[in-house]
């Protein structure tokens, strides 16, 4: 896993936060805390970054997993059957400013935000 674990994720799912934050699937709206429930990842250290719609009936759920400090894709069906899972860490977008991050490293809601401030900005200068 490396640079083409993230490159891969943001080629095949957009740039992170570019999806939803809710979606309907069937007939039912699903939020990221309905989709965290659906899947058994409810946990302190696993932190919603959006759902992207990638076709008729198939979607990808993104989130950070503290505990591996992974960018996490779950791709599934509208039955909620994981078809892929795709892993990156989180190093992999922050670069070497994230062995210089100290206690904050381990701070899951923390890290991310700061994740998103630095993606966001690098973002509009482009």
């Amino acid at each position: 896993m490396g640079k083409k674990d993230k490159e891969l994720i943001e080629r095949k799912y957009g740039p992170l936060w570019s999806g939803a934050e809710m979606v309907t699937i069937g007939e039912k709206l699903f939020t990221m805390r309905d989709l965290k429930r659906a899947f058994d990842i409810l946990a302190d250290d696993i932190v919603e970054i959006d759902i992207v719609v990638l076709g008729e009936n198939r979607f990808a759920f993104r989130y950070f997993d503290g505990d591996d400090r992974r960018i996490t894709v779950l791709e599934f069906n509208e039955n909620l059957s994981i078809l892929e899972e795709h892993r990156a860490h989180i190093a992999e977008w922050l670069g070497e400013v994230y062995h210089s991050l100290g206690i904050k490293a381990f701070l899951c809601e923390e890290l991310v935000n700061f994740l998103r401030e630095r993606y966001e900005k690098k973002e509009g200068e482009e």
